[in-house]
């Protein structure tokens, strides 16, 4: 049995549900899920990659190259999930670093830049990372590197970041390269043998799946994915909210949530300040703490709007107020 490293927590609107209501649990999405899990338990990593599906095809000195697959991970239009190419590109910058100072050691996110070319994406993503530049000479070792992530010849997205060299807390597992040649051939968890962490992720899963059947979230505008995950911001005016849950199912391997994770809920969310007909051209977010535990709720506003382009500002706060994620974005009308 695998030891908890998330608290015991369940949104306050969330219940547990009866595996066999409605064959929810043999549902391909709770399938997908279940095996996200038992990679997770096999080798160590963090369930948001290994639920997208991301794979590590070659890790050398300062270069990397990720892939990962398109139809399941795409958007109500048909083109990839904004929080997929978060969560690949925050994974690809980190693996090229993760090529000079190895998978053992943490990788604190400071900083990170996206700009997406609103091009079409019609083959698997595949992000080129290259380590830019690293400065020793600081209290701690900060490591600097870009990626490119293509459809085929297309460029969808350019991302750059910069991250902290910092040492594995003595109390969480190491981390090897992920492999996911077991994806297909893995033996799924059974339900009873989950633990309370797992069981939570189940349960979110099956909940996810309840609410898109009852029409709860507007399954005509969201995916199983958003909704999973809590991505599904409500907006009032200018001003958009987004609330998500902390736990395993968007934690990465410390126990935080994943840094794609905040970046995809700030661009949800700045995403519904504006009215349908425009795209995110760019986001550039600090990251001022993890997110750890408890609710955290991401709140956007437009500073300001033109005919053809739009500034928004997007704040991510623990529920006592301390700011996680700060992010301006701008975005471009189609």
């Amino acid at each position: 049995m695998p030891v908890d490293i998330y608290p015991a927590q369940f949104n306050r609107n969330m219940h547990a549900i009866d595996p066999s209501a409605d064959n929810l649990s043999s549902s391909p999405e709770v399938t997908r899920v279940l095996k996200a899990l038992s990679l997770q338990r096999d080798a160590p990593w963090h369930l948001p990659g290994y639920y997208l599906g991301i794979t590590y095809d070659s890790v050398d000195h300062h270069r990397a190259m990720l892939s990962m697959d398109l139809e399941s991970n795409l958007n109500v239009h048909g083109q990839p999930l904004p929080v997929a190419l978060c969560i690949l590109a925050d994974v690809a910058l980190a693996a090229s670093i993760r090529g000079e100072v190895g998978f053992e050691t943490r990788l604190a996110t400071i900083s990170a830049k996206l700009t997406f070319t609103g091009q079409h994406a019609t083959q698997r993503l595949v992000a080129n990372s290259r380590g830019r530049f690293q400065s020793d000479d600081n209290a701690i070792a900060i490591r600097n590197s870009g990626v490119t992530i293509l459809s085929g010849e297309t460029e969808i997205c350019f991302a750059e970041g910069s991250f902290a060299v910092l040492e594995r807390p003595a109390d969480r597992p190491v981390q090897s390269q992920p492999d996911h040649h077991s994806w297909e051939q893995i033996d799924l968890l059974a339900v009873n043998d989950l633990s309370v962490q797992e069981n939570d992720t189940y349960q979110r899963a099956l909940q996810a799946l309840a609410d898109r059947a009852n029409d709860k979230t507007q399954p005509d505008k969201t995916t199983f994915t958003e909704t999973f995950w809590g991505l599904t911001p409500t907006s009032e005016g200018h001003v958009a909210t987004c609330e998500i849950q902390c736990g395993l199912h968007i934690g990465n391997r410390v126990g935080h949530v994943q840094g794609g994770v905040l970046l995809g809920l700030a661009i949800n969310t700045s995403l519904a300040t504006v009215r349908d007909g425009w795209r995110m051209l760019e986001i550039n977010a600090l990251f001022i703490r993890p997110g750890t535990e408890g609710v955290l709720t991401a709140t956007s506003q437009i500073v300001n709007a033109g005919r053809n382009l739009a500034h928004v500002l997007c704040e991510i706060r623990t529920a006592t107020g301390r700011l996680v994620l700060q992010a301006q974005s701008t975005m471009i009308r189609e």
